[in-house]
């Protein structure tokens, strides 16, 4: 490894402390105030109104909730595909209902996520694809860089998901306003997003 890229590894990881302690002052009464306004600016995206299949992330405590959303795409009878990851990989399959919604488990990681996603619709192979993905991460530019934990999920799948369907779907970042920066560190292989979405002041 050269000694630049070594550099903005180490950045990198920097960063991802700081965000997390960032994060970890955050009031729940504020993360649910910017997470009802992010969503309701979602709500009335283009690319969300005209989207037939949707991949949302279920939310852990740091990061914008997304319970509004999942409940919006399913009222609207959209595909609705969440992430299941393991320590491999991350794969986006098919939520059926509400009712499949909230009884998903947590897993090992403290995640609710679908333990029985090898008998799920898989959004890769799913008739028409992904139209829209909205992604989580510890921090952003407003151009859509982004730095997530270190594990590579989202940048590899959208590699994998562009490999298998010729195409990206169209992703959105949804942030607190404490998550916007001026600039991150980002290497070759770091996707960036067509759009990041956050609470104005």
């Amino acid at each position: 490894m050269s000694a630049a890229i070594e550099a903005l590894f180490t950045a990198k990881k920097a960063l991802r402390r700081e965000m997390k302690q960032k994060l970890k002052v955050l009031t729940t009464a504020g993360k649910e105030r910017e997470s009802e306004a992010v969503a309701r600016k979602v709500i009335a995206h283009p690319k969300y109104l005209s989207a037939k299949n949707v991949c949302v992330y279920v939310a852990m405590d740091e990061e914008v909730r997304t319970d509004t959303l999942i409940k919006d795409i399913l009222a609207r009878e959209k595909g609705l595909f969440v992430p299941y990851f393991n320590r491999d990989e991350m794969v986006m399959v098919r939520i059926r209902d509400v009712e499949d919604y909230t009884s998903l488990p947590v897993d090992t990681y403290g995640v609710r996520q679908p333990t029985d996603y090898k008998e799920r619709d898989d959004a890769i192979s799913t008739s028409g694809g992904l139209d829209l993905i909205l992604c989580p991460g510890l921090g952003f530019t407003k151009n859509g860089h982004r730095i997530g934990r270190g594990k590579g999920y989202y940048d590899n799948y959208l590699t994998k998901y562009e490999s298998a369907r010729g195409v990206v779907p169209y992703t959105i970042a949804l942030a607190f306003r404490t998550q916007i920066l001026q600039d991150i560190p980002c290497t070759p292989s770091d996707r960036t997003l067509d759009e990041v979405i956050f609470a104005e002041e």
